[in-house]
Parts: structure tokens; sequence; C-alpha cells
């Protein structure tokens, strides 16, 4: 079984890494990663990307913390982009908060993400 609530931590010193730590994660209740994961149809690992792209981590950063190399990190970020059907950071962080607003819209549960699997893009046609 897939282990959703995997956020990046910030118990490594140095100065990538500051005190205050998981600043991104307070966009959203920890509890809904979990969700996002599953109605996006992401990996833990991608949705540990993503959980980096919102704490504002580079690549390096992101790498370093989940002990995987920078290029990995980046294959990552390519296939996110495809999945997503999305081109950059700011566009990833627009469709995650897109899909969160539309549960968040709808109420859904976490067994109602996956089992029935509505997602922005059906959201967003039954609306045209």
């Amino acid at each position: 079984m897939a282990v959703w609530n995997v956020p990046l931590t910030s118990d490594k010193s140095g100065a990538h890494f500051p005190a205050c730590g998981n600043q991104g994660l307070s966009l959203f209740p920890l509890s809904v990663w979990p969700q996002l994961g599953m109605a996006l149809r992401l990996s833990p690992r991608e949705m540990q990307i993503v959980q980096g792209v919102f704490e504002d981590r580079k690549e390096e950063s992101i790498a370093y913390e989940l002990g995987i190399s920078p290029h990995t990190v980046n294959t990552y970020f390519q296939r996110l982009y495809a999945k997503l059907r999305v081109s950059s950071r700011p566009q990833l962080i627009l469709r995650v908060m897109a899909e969160y607003l539309t549960m968040a819209s709808l109420g859904m549960s976490c067994a109602q993400a996956t089992d029935e699997g509505p997602t922005w893009r059906s959201a967003q046609a039954g609306a045209q």
C-alpha cells in the first residue's frame, strides 16, 4: 500500500533547511495532501516533489532531502508536467490548487477522490 502522507522534513542542518520548515505545507491541511495525491493520481514520491515545490525548494534541495540526485528530481518534474499537462512550476502550483479547490467545493472525501475519480479535468468538462 502506498504511503501518501510523507512530507519533506527539515531535520537536516544547513543553510538550505531553515528551522521553521514545511512552510508550504501550511497552504493546505496535512490531511489534504494524501487526497490530492490520489485525486491527481500521483505516486508518493511525486507528491514529495510537489510538496517541495510548495515549500519553494530548488531541485538540489529536494534531491538532498529525498536522498536522490538532482537529475532524478528533474526527471520527476518532467513526468509531473506531462501527467498534469503543465509546463512550469507556477502552472504546477495552479493545477494542484485548482484540484484542491474543486475537491473542497464538492466536499469530497478521500474515498470519493479515488473511487469515483473526479478530477479537475472532469469537473471542468462538466462545467462547459
